[in-house]
């Protein structure tokens, strides 16, 4: 399912989200960038990249002169790949996500079978961090006005300054692959970027919508959805349900600060809440 929440309330509501249950293209907010002939299925929610013998398959949202979400932006991803790690040094790896730009400020991240990669800059180092083989990891960038966060997991692996405000007005976000000379499979469960929600807000797609207690838009099935999602997430690598780690990205749930999400937060989700629950 792909919730266009920008195209649910257009003055209002800052983040765009697929979900990998229809090929992307079928949006009207991503543009398709492909070459050759990629294979491409979707699979129990997953959308499923395979490369071979040539093609390259990309998708691109332009944000720029977006201001809000300047000081305040996010893009998080779940994904695997099959890529082999030797392949970073030659920069040749299939699998990326690019908050990209045109003012020398963007963060381009490079996925591999057991690690990540983190390049700012050619001046800069990239930042190299393992991971578990075999599964989906879900990968998130918060940009402030004066940090920068990268998490893999909820974890922070890497953090520091920005190089300059982002998003610039040029900048898009553009996540995909390409063939490089060997066969790979990429698995996309969801790309989803925006504007930070408040913490302790239930204000998923960060609108001005006001409810009896507080900001909760008022297009609110948008806003359950995603909460439901963090009260019922549980197992590796995930984060927000129950006596788990809520993470950076279930943080507009956690009613009650207490690291997770359960039925008190619920409880109080419910209140703030200004349509029906299912």
């Amino acid at each position: 399912m792909l919730l266009a929440l920008s195209l649910s309330v257009p003055a209002l509501a800052f983040v765009y989200s697929y979900e990998g249950t229809f090929v992307p293209e079928d949006f009207m907010f991503f543009e398709r960038i492909v070459g050759g002939k990629p294979e491409r299925r979707l699979e129990d929610g997953w959308f499923i990249q395979t490369f071979q013998e040539s093609g390259q398959d990309f998708y691109r949202k332009d944000i720029g002169g977006n201001s809000r979400f300047v000081g305040r932006f996010f893009v998080e991803w779940r994904a695997m790949t099959d890529n082999p790690e030797w392949l970073i040094d030659e920069w040749q790896v299939t699998a990326v996500v690019v908050a990209g730009g045109n003012a020398g400020t963007f963060y381009h991240v490079v996925m591999t079978e057991s690690a990540a990669v983190l390049l700012r800059d050619v001046s800069i180092p990239r930042v190299i961090v393992p991971i578990s083989v075999g599964e989906p990891h879900t990968y998130r960038i918060e940009v402030y006005s004066d940090e920068y966060v990268w998490y893999i997991d909820g974890v922070v692996v890497d953090s520091g300054v920005p190089e300059g405000p982002y998003p610039d007005p040029n900048a898009s976000v553009t996540w995909g692959g390409r063939w490089h000379g060997f066969d790979a499979e990429i698995a996309w469960d969801y790309v989803r970027f925006g504007d930070i929600p408040e913490d302790a807000s239930g204000n998923y797609d960060c609108d001005f919508g006001k409810g009896p207690k507080g900001p909760v838009d008022e297009v609110a099935p948008d806003d359950y959805r995603f909460f439901v999602e963090c009260m019922t997430n549980d197992g590796p690598d995930l984060f927000g349900g129950p006596e788990n780690n809520a993470g950076p990205g279930c943080r507009f749930a956690d009613f009650d600060f207490d690291g997770d999400i359960d039925l008190f937060d619920f409880a109080e989700f419910a209140n703030h809440y200004t349509g029906f629950l299912p």
